[in-house]
């Protein structure tokens, strides 16, 4: 049986803009977005409730690691989100898809259910080609525009208005055309402030005008504005009339630096104008001064007869009064009773003697249908509201006198009907009766039941927390906006991106987060969505808490409810990853090209000598060194073939049981016959029994081998080690040659990357180390290096070959320990101290974190000593765990400090720097190289 969700939960999800399946983690399908629907063109009532491959078979030809069913599995093994490879159709036309698997936990770090989201990516690859296109007609715009500018600039000398513009508060003048300065002759306009090139207008209440236009960026239209000015600096002022424009002006991050001035001069226009005004003023007086008299002659006669009337109507009045006023009193009781049973409202009399209901009209019995109330007690006739603040507030109308007011009061009232209790909310108004005397001898009561309106509003409230808890759900980051465009809502992603509280950055609003560079193009996109009601998608950079900018995608859809958009929803998609590998795959490209040609060149160069060679002596020569080109040649194109496959996730395993010692014997052996200036010592060779793909481990191997032999070209000794630790195969191979810098050894691993060294530069692509760490990643294996500049080098390996024994060897009410780990609860200072021990993998990672959790539970602790200093190699495998997973669960258990003692090994503390890097909450973590320093700050915290 498929849990039950909400149905307005649901409905919110299927708005998304993206391609989602909600899955339980039983993989029922419980809900798909409408996109989603589309695209597999299939309705949300025939798949949901059912399982997934059920509705979408599996294709058994298709390899194991492209498959749905593979990445749903990884999900459910390692609680991790699962990112299946990009994948191509053809049909009709070329698209691209990546498809992710997203777990969403519960508060015990169970799995709730899985987000399946499916993507398009197709659109960046087309919109490369259009930047191509865009910059070419960019730059015959460019030249348009030159063009344009010359003409623009003519065409502003010649217009009649009068025009200038006006730099910045000071309103510098920065333009004037030649109409405008023709009106001030000798005075210096270009690059003064207003009022220092014109002073007479320093009291005018333009210069109100302008200062509002520049702080709000609302245009003022003025006509017939009248200015007095000189013709010349301190000439005679002579009032001029204007009709007047001033438009802000704004840069290109939308903000006001200047104002467009447009004045056209109409003086003689508004002179003739009042001139004939004035005239006709005169003759309409003359006309209203005869017409006057007459009007008062009228007024005087009919004022007389109106006072005659008014004495006759004011004796009848006067009798009809005396005879109604005695009919008053008895109809305003009437009144008054025919409101207090008809009105709208519940209406109450309580009498002073134990609150007993006097008077109850039909609405406040309607109220409490089953309930006798005339003539009972307040709280015998509703024994429910004794648990209310009604009585007591009741009181205290009869001892102040004052009214008083209480809303919502919750009243759980039975019904005979069915005899369920019922929740009911009510607005209460409780007035004092008063006496002819003026004493309170009762209280009235207006009700009014508003169960519906609370039902509603939580309700609302309640599809806001889950609305909230599903954006919040989401691994994007997710964004509402009101229909003006105005941002409401960010959900938690965004807030642990950028570092800063959900109300500050909706306050801020995305501008202040969007690199500079980006941001112009993302307000247009946006205004022209805004206009629209289409959908909006930008490419952009934002700023994250760490200070770096990160490129995301952004994709937001209206949401339209009876023809109106109600609000945008958006999510922001991080596609840092991508822009990096293209950026690499741009580099590799470059490095590709000239290393396969270099082979090649040789191999032409050496034919060529073959060709001209006299002797067999000769010809053989440069056939043996045609052949190592060729072998080197062969070498990159198996590396180039080798990370295609690991890219497309279908690098093929032959996984069968070997003998680990011997497979080591045989590589070392091969390896002699062609490191010739080397000499290969196998120090020890532990028998052991594995199982896994040969082929590949000797790969790894080999891999390891020429590396140790090509970077120590003056070293002539490589020592290897293969044996058995802590139910790990550990192989190391040493070598004493140039060392690696430690700023290189975290990108050591990374795809392309080669070491260079100041002194010398070697050959290939950088694939082998990335080729090997991939292998040993499908092994469930990791590596690491110890390395000194200058020294040397050694490469290490681990492969597990049994299951992890982590049964405790002392276990104590306060002390925990088996062979990964030791945890002791410190009750001096009130804090736990870990201390792990050897080699740690993912397995063990997550076994020593939960007996963690265990001890914070069981002592209440809000602190942690952790020490790693004998911690051998890597554990980067399980690095992204402990710190999005592991550090939310600690604070949510108390934890807020953590003192974190760094192992020796350069890879454990690359792994132990991620975790805290990827960290999700805001726990405080300081790295040290010394337990003692640990153990006096996290006392101090």
């Amino acid at each position: 049986m498929l849990p039950t969700y909400s149905i307005d939960l649901l409905r919110t999800f299927e708005t998304l803009p993206g391609l989602y399946l909600i899955l339980s983690k039983e993989l029922g399908i419980l809900t798909a977005s409408n996109a989603y629907c589309t695209a597999v063109s299939k309705s949300r009532e025939s798949i949901i409730g059912k399982y997934i491959f059920d509705v979408f078979p599996i294709r058994k030809d298709e390899p194991e690691e492209i498959r749905v069913d593979y990445s749903l599995s990884q999900v459910m093994i390692t609680s991790e989100p699962h990112y299946l490879p990009v994948i191509r159709f053809d049909n009709p036309n070329t698209r691209y898809w990546q498809t992710s698997n997203h777990p969403v936990f519960n508060d015990d770090g169970s799995i709730h259910y899985i987000i399946h989201q499916v993507e398009e990516v197709s659109e960046r690859i087309i919109a490369e080609k259009k930047l191509k296109d865009a910059l070419k007609n960019q730059t015959e715009l460019a030249a348009k525009s030159i063009q344009l500018s010359k003409r623009l600039e003519k065409l502003l000398s010649e217009i009649p208005a009068r025009m200038a513009t006006l730099a910045g508060p000071n309103l510098v003048y920065e333009y004037v055309n030649s109409r405008y300065s023709t009106l001030f002759e000798g005075r210096e306009l270009l690059g003064k402030p207003l009022l220092e090139a014109l002073p007479e207008l320093k009291n005018h209440p333009l210069m109100g005008r302008l200062k509002t236009v520049y702080e709000t960026g609302v245009t003022y239209e003025g006509n017939e504005i009248c200015i007095p000015l000189a013709k010349k600096k301190g000439g005679l002022l002579v009032n001029t009339y204007f009709n007047l424009v001033y438009q802000a002006r704004f840069d290109e991050y939308g903000k006001i630096n200047g104002i467009l001035s447009f004045a056209y001069d109409i003086t003689e226009l508004v002179i003739a104008r009042k001139v004939r005004e004035e005239k006709e003023m005169e003759l309409l007086n003359l006309n209203e001064e005869l017409v006057e008299a007459n009007e008062e002659l009228l007024r005087t006669q009919a004022n007389l007869e109106n006072l005659n009337l008014t004495l006759d109507d004011k004796v009848r009045l006067r009798t009809r009064e005396l005879l109604i006023a005695q009919q008053d009193s008895e109809k305003q009781r009437e009144r008054l009773a025919r409101f207090f049973m008809q009105a709208p409202a519940g209406i109450c009399i309580l009498g002073t003697s134990n609150f007993v209901f006097e008077l109850v009209n039909p609405h406040y019995q309607a109220l409490f249908p089953d309930c006798e109330l005339v003539g009972k007690k307040l709280l015998e006739a509703l024994p429910a509201l004794a648990n209310t603040s009604i009585p007591k507030m009741i009181e205290q109308v009869f001892e102040t006198g004052e009214p008083f007011d209480s809303h919502e009061i919750l009243i759980p009232i039975s019904s005979t009907s069915d005899g369920r209790i019922a929740d009911r909310y009510f607005n209460f108004i409780h007035q004092p009766r008063h006496d002819g005397e003026g004493n309170i001898d009762g209280v009235i009561v207006f009700v009014f039941e508003v169960t519906e309106l609370v039902l509603t509003r939580l309700k609302e409230r309640e599809r806001e927390e889950r609305f909230k808890f599903l954006l919040n759900a989401m691994p994007q980051q997710v964004w509402t906006a009101k229909p003006n465009g105005e941002l409401d809502y960010v959900n938690e992603v965004v807030s642990n991106d950028f570092g800063r509280s959900i109300i500050d950055i909706v306050g801020s609003g995305w501008q202040a987060f969007i690199h500079p560079s980006d941001l112009k193009n993302c307000l247009t996109l946006w205004v022209d969505a805004l206009n629209n009601g289409t959908e909006y998608m930008v490419e952009f950079r934002l700023l994250f808490a760490d200070g770096s900018y990160k490129w995301h995608l952004a994709r937001a859809i209206p949401l339209i409810e009876q023809g109106k958009i109600t609000l945008w929803l958006g999510t922001n998609t991080n596609i840092e990853f991508q822009k990096t590998n293209e950026k690499r795959k741009d580099e590799f490209l470059s490095i590709a090209s000239h290393e396969l040609k270099t082979p090649l060149t040789s191999i032409k160069a050496f034919n060529q000598l073959m060709v001209r060679a006299k002797d067999l002596t000769g010809m053989q020569r440069h056939l043996q060194k045609s052949s190592d080109n060729i072998i080197r040649l062969e070498k990159l194109i198996d590396d180039l073939l080798d990370v295609t496959k690991i890219t497309a996730g279908k690098m093929q395993y032959n996984m069968e049981e070997f003998n680990f010692d011997t497979m080591i014997d045989d590589v070392v052996e091969a390896f002699k016959l062609t490191a010739l200036d080397h000499e290969l010592i196998l120090a020890t060779n532990e028998h052991s029994v594995y199982r896994g793909d040969r082929f590949r481990l000797e790969q790894v191997f080999n891999n390891f081998l020429s590396n140790a032999v090509k970077y120590s070209p003056n070293g002539k000794k490589i020592i290897i080690n293969s044996g058995i630790e802590q139910e790990n195969l550990v192989v190391s191979i040493q070598d004493f040659g140039i060392g690696i810098a430690k700023h290189d050894v975290n990108r050591l691993f990374e795809r392309y990357y080669r070491v260079d060294n100041t002194a010398m530069r070697f050959e290939g692509l950088g694939l082998g180390l990335f080729i090997a760490s991939e292998i040993l990643k499908r092994h469930k294996g990791n590596f690491w290096i110890e390395s000194e500049e200058g020294v040397g080098s050694t490469f290490y390996f681990r492969l597990p070959i049994f299951t992890q024994n982590l049964s405790p060897v002392n276990a104590k009410n306060e002390f925990y320990e088996d062979e990964r780990i030791c945890i002791y609860y410190n009750k001096i200072y009130n804090r736990l101290d870990i201390d792990w021990i050897g080699h740690q993998n993912m397995e063990t990672v997550k076994h020593g974190c939960l007996k963690t959790l265990e001890m914070i539970l069981r002592f209440k602790v809000n602190k942690i000593l952790n020490n790693n200093s004998r911690v051998m190699g890597s554990w980067s495998d399980a690095s992204e765990w402990v710190g999005t997973i592991f550090f939310p669960m600690m604070e949510k258990k108390g934890i807020h400090s953590v003192a974190w003692v760094y192992s020796s090994n350069a890879f454990s503390q690359l792994s132990a720097k991620k975790s805290v890097d990827v960290a999700v909450g805001n726990i405080t973590t300081q790295f040290f190289t010394s337990f003692e320093t640990a153990a006096e700050w996290i006392n101090a915290q």
